[in-house]
């Protein structure tokens, strides 16, 4: 189980527990243990997931839509694959949709 706190992610079951697998900045998920640091591993923009280095750039992986997670390259477009809710993590329910999404792809588990 995977769990947030304070821009961090962590693999414990609940927030702040557990060992750090990564962390969010401005839009952007990064594998490193504190805020910013780490290789950057995506992005987000505007509901659609990246797999770039900086805001809006990189491969378009996937999106989310009013509440819905979907494996095509724009908004609502694409096979439904899931709900946002089924990768929100404890601690994380404050996050943008997108955000999750990504971050759960990105940080935890290959969802696209």
């Amino acid at each position: 189980m995977a769990n947030f706190k304070n821009g961090v992610f962590f693999d414990g079951s609940s927030p702040g527990s557990g060992r750090k697998i990564g962390n969010i900045k401005n839009d952007v998920i990064y594998d490193g243990q504190s805020i910013g640091t780490g290789k950057k591993v995506g992005n987000v923009k505007n509901g659609v997931i990246y797999d770039g280095q900086s805001i809006g750039t990189g491969k378009k992986v996937g999106n989310v839509k009013n509440g819905y997670v979907y494996d095509g390259q724009s908004i609502g477009s694409g096979r439904r694959i899931g709900n946002v809710k089924d990768y929100r993590v404890k601690g994380g329910e404050s996050l943008k949709d997108d955000l999750v999404v990504a971050t759960y792809h990105f940080l935890i588990k290959k969802i696209f």
